[in-house]
């Protein structure tokens, strides 16, 4: 009896190409829906990017900005809103007694690393009859004061709480005319300057700078920032910021154009991404 033959059909060349051809789109569309989500991921970066640049500069200058005083806080302001120098209050404290070049004073507790940071500029004390502070800016010393001073005087610095620095004594050298009473509301200051300039740390960008002009010590806060980050200007009585720079001792408030970019252009995009912040303060002791 003769054996049956056995028959097994394979694939044929059409069945081959077509089976070649759907595994192609498959994967010209696996592929793509990859690529897709790379880019997705590079444009979610640049965004996180460039807000973290322009969040990150904020918290500092925050830090600096918040107890800006209205009359004189503001030193220089150049044209372009991208310069400008401040007189930044670090530690307030009382009159005990004072010579009209030499006086000291009972400070309220402060945060010991910023007091002693570098940086002295100078002392500004309110004048009782008119409420404006006025600057002393040439001429000034800062050292340790005497307890004995202020307690002779009926002042006496706070004590510390919870932990936190106690109040010290200090005496400033510097003129005071007229010489105002014992209990008069004084302030130690540093002048900071902030400029929105060439970076160093990506050239070719820009950086916001930040210079103790008194040290000439100065840092690269943060890049890069897009060219229209600046600083404008709220004036007396106006609830509109300019861009022109006004008399100085007009300017009652800033609003930070904080413009951020990311360090590098996404994928499919030809330039770097940028978050647009803008936000506003205005200074202490407003009289308008």
């Amino acid at each position: 009896m003769p054996t049956p033959r056995l028959h097994r059909r394979g694939f044929t060349l059409v069945e081959l190409m077509v089976s070649i051809i759907v595994l192609s789109i498959v994967a010209g569309g696996l592929v793509e829906m990859l690529r897709s989500q790379g880019r997705f991921m590079e444009q979610q970066e640049a965004w996180r990017s460039s807000r973290g640049v322009a969040r990150s500069s904020l918290n500092r200058l925050y830090s600096d900005l918040r107890d800006i005083e209205v009359g004189g806080g503001v030193e220089a302001a150049a044209s372009g809103g991208q310069d400008i120098t401040l007189r930044v209050p670090y530690a307030f404290g009382i009159m005990c007694s004072s010579s009209g070049s030499s006086t000291t004073l009972s400070l309220i507790p402060v945060d010991s690393a910023m007091f002693a940071g570098p940086g002295f500029s100078g002392f500004a004390w309110r004048d009782a009859a008119t409420g404006v502070y006025q600057y002393v800016t040439t001429g000034v010393t800062l050292s340790a004061g005497t307890a004995s001073t202020c307690t002779t005087a009926g002042v006496t610095t706070l004590p510390s709480i919870s932990g936190s620095p106690a109040g010290t004594f200090v005496t400033v050298a510097g003129t005071v005319s007229p010489v105002p009473p014992i209990g008069t509301v004084f302030f130690l200051y540093r002048r900071v300057r902030y400029e929105f300039k060439a970076s160093t740390i990506l050239p070719g960008r820009t950086g916001l700078w930040r210079t103790l002009v008194t040290t000439g010590a100065t840092e690269e806060l943060a890049t890069p920032f897009a060219s229209t980050a600046r600083v404008n200007f709220y004036v007396v009585s106006s609830s509109t910021p300019q861009a022109a720079v006004p008399t100085l001792s007009t300017i009652r408030g800033l609003q930070l154009v904080l413009d951020g970019e990311s360090e590098k252009a996404p994928r499919g995009s030809g330039a770097p991404k940028q978050t647009q912040l803008s936000t506003s303060l205005f200074f202490i002791n407003r009289n308008d």
